[in-house]
């Protein structure tokens, strides 16, 4: 017990150096000596714990994506029905982006389902699994949105949860990424676009009146 609370330590040492590097400097111009030196560990010591730079953005990105999971069930427990979940969900990925906007691609975006690579890397698994965790909790959702008969009958609940996820992980970084655009364009502060594409998409969803 006492073996694996020091690997953690020196785990959480070196991913947390890396991570900062990876905020300051970006993960393609951070390289494995940039980590040790900031981690103060010896290169050889770092692949003690990390294979690669690869495993070690994974793990980073596996922590987020298990906060992400647990905001998501927040935002189902905190609010009373399908719509004030919706807009909880929008604007708790707004602030993810905000935040961590290097991380955003990453936590939102391709996860391998390989079975080969999944069951070679335990990192890879472990995000794997979370991904389908988030999945569960948005599907369980949209089903609970069909039941209080706020969404449309028809909806085949995955593709439609894949659809919007696909859709929200775009719509964001563009609304950050073109503010100066959309403000001078559309006379819209970034807000009121982003409020506006989210209203636009729960559209889509709605059954309806």
């Amino acid at each position: 017990m006492k073996k694996e609370h020091l690997v953690r330590f020196h785990q959480q040492n070196i991913l947390a150096a890396a991570e900062k590097l990876f905020s300051e400097k970006g993960v393609c111009q951070t390289t494995m000596d940039d980590i040790s030196r900031a981690a103060e560990y010896s290169k050889s010591t770092i692949y003690v714990y990390f294979h690669s730079k690869d495993e070690i953005y994974n793990y980073i990105i596996h922590s987020y994506m298990c906060s992400l999971r647990d905001t998501l069930r927040d935002c189902i427990r905190e609010n009373p029905d399908f719509e004030s979940r919706y807009f909880a969900v929008c604007n708790r990925l707004c602030s993810l982006y905000a935040g961590k906007p290097i991380y955003f691609t990453s936590i939102l975006g391709y996860i391998s389902v390989d079975e080969q690579t999944l069951a070679e890397s335990e990192i890879l698994r472990r995000i794997y699994d979370v991904g389908e965790e988030i999945n569960d909790i948005l599907t369980a959702c949209f089903e609970q949105g069909i039941r209080e008969k706020y969404l449309r009958q028809d909806l085949s609940i995955l593709p439609a949860v894949f659809t919007l996820w696909a859709s929200l992980g775009s719509l964001i970084p563009m609304a950050y990424e073109k503010e100066t655009y959309i403000e001078n364009r559309m006379g819209m502060k970034r807000p009121d676009f982003l409020q506006y594409g989210f209203r636009l998409l729960l559209t889509s969803l709605k059954k309806e009146d």
